[in-house]
């Protein structure tokens, strides 16, 4: 093992006996694009509780919109900050087991983005957890 991992392995286990979530981003693909939505949010930690109040379109019609473009079954979906913007993020596994993570912006419908992962690398991840 390096020192490198040594260190990272050290400091994960110091965070997670202090009581922090350690969340590692070296899966995450690094060459995703911003998103760009509709409804900026004004401020970093703006309630969860007001998101519903400040979107334009409903949940129903956000999974629909999703389900038009992707066909597969709806495993979640939730109103979130991505970036600073109200977007809906609505979770497609397809019937070749890939998981379509579709963002959906909260203000006017459109998709501003899609990522795409295998159900398994999402089940390893799950199980880690």
């Amino acid at each position: 093992m390096t020192s490198k991992a040594k260190l990272l392995l050290t400091w994960m286990a110091t965070a997670t006996a202090a009581g922090l979530q350690v969340t590692l981003l070296a899966d995450e693909p690094k060459n995703e694009p911003a998103i760009r939505g509709t409804i900026q949010l004004q401020q970093e930690g703006e309630q969860q509780a007001t998101y519903s109040s400040l979107a334009k379109i409903t949940l129903q019609q956000a999974t629909t919109i999703a389900s038009n473009a992707q066909s597969g079954n709806i495993s979640k979906a939730e109103l979130q900050n991505e970036d600073g913007f109200l977007v809906y993020n609505v979770v497609v596994v397809s019937q070749d087991k890939k998981i379509h993570e579709i963002k959906v912006d909260a203000g006017n419908g459109s998709i501003l983005r899609t990522d795409v992962d295998s159900a398994e690398r999402e089940t390893e991840n799950e199980e880690s957890d």
